[in-house]
């Protein structure tokens, strides 16, 4: 069905997607994973179903009006019909084939429970791995021969005695010479640095001095917040009248500016927008209850 193609692309970028009426399908990223029968299952993300989330956030309507070339309304009104229609065909069958993400099915509870295409894989870091049977690996210990061990000359072996106790105790010696010349060369260092220390502590006193600047004339300009997530109050087609609504928006306390025009030519003017994509559906929720009903979330 095509409104669960536009779902499945949606899920390449976003953890979750609402339709509208029917429920909610999540996304939760997990590790590689080999099976029991020696099957390694690549990273990838695990596909959940939600009924409780119905409420319409903009994000599937928004992306059916601009991939299929039609007015967000028509696209919300396709949705509905659609959503509609399962509803109905839940009443009758008791397997949805929700292809490409899999189907859902009436649990012996009565319960809906979503089961995704084994397939499926939407982590694009994973994008183009498969599933592959390994195979365990047999190891054996090899059979090192035993190679005998043979007595050395007992006069030979004194002589190499003597040498070694030779060759200690000059390295002994070499050791203590080596020893005393680095301290000589640390101590000098040490010395040479706290005089350079000294001389920076210097400079740096002479050096520094209080400006004469007047606080009042300092000012400092912080720009309003923005972010992908955009609370559209309308689009007009005089750029005057969206400036004038702007001003409007403004006088209630609200951080409204005209984002630019969409493909249709409309400046569109925003309540505000956000880099927080919880924040932008907390603030549509409160501006449609208490301001403009027709108010929608736009994701650039």
């Amino acid at each position: 069905m095509e409104v669960f193609k536009h779902i499945k692309q949606l899920l390449y970028r976003y953890e979750c997607v609402i339709l509208p009426g029917f429920g909610a399908f999540i996304t939760r990223s997990h590790s590689a994973v080999v099976q029991s029968d020696g099957t390694l299952i690549p990273p990838g993300k695990t596909v959940f179903f939600n009924r409780q989330l119905q409420t319409n956030d903009g994000l599937l309507a928004h992306h059916i009006a601009h991939s299929e070339g039609i007015t967000y309304a028509l696209a919300l009104e396709k949705i509905r019909l659609f959503s509609a229609r399962l509803i109905e065909t839940l009443g009758r069958d008791t397997i949805i084939d929700c292809a490409p993400l899999g189907h859902i099915e009436f649990t012996n509870q009565g319960a809906l429970r979503f089961e995704a295409d084994e397939q499926m894989n939407l982590a694009t870091k994973s994008f183009g791995l498969s599933c592959v049977l390994t195979h365990p690996i047999e190891r054996t210990e090899p059979n090192t021969p035993v190679i005998p061990i043979h007595r050395a000359n007992t006069k030979l072996k004194n002589v190499w005695r003597y040498a070694a106790v030779g060759l200690i105790a000059l390295s002994l010696g070499g050791y203590g010479a080596t020893y005393r010349y680095n301290q000589t060369v640390m101590a000098y260092n040490e010395t040479l640095e706290a005089e350079a220390q000294a001389y920076v502590q210097e400079q740096i006193q002479q050096a520094t001095f209080t400006p004469d600047i007047d606080p009042a004339i300092i000012s400092v300009i912080v720009e309003a917040p923005k972010g992908p997530y955009h609370v559209v109050a309308g689009a007009f087609r005089i750029e005057n009248n969206a400036l004038r609504k702007v001003a409007q928006l403004t006088e209630k306390g609200h951080a409204a500016r005209v984002i630019g025009q969409n493909k249709y030519g409309l400046h569109q003017v925003v309540f505000a927008s956000f880099a927080d994509r919880s924040k932008a559906l907390s603030a549509l929720s409160k501006i449609r209850a208490t301001e403009n009903k027709e108010a929608w979330l736009l994701v650039q």
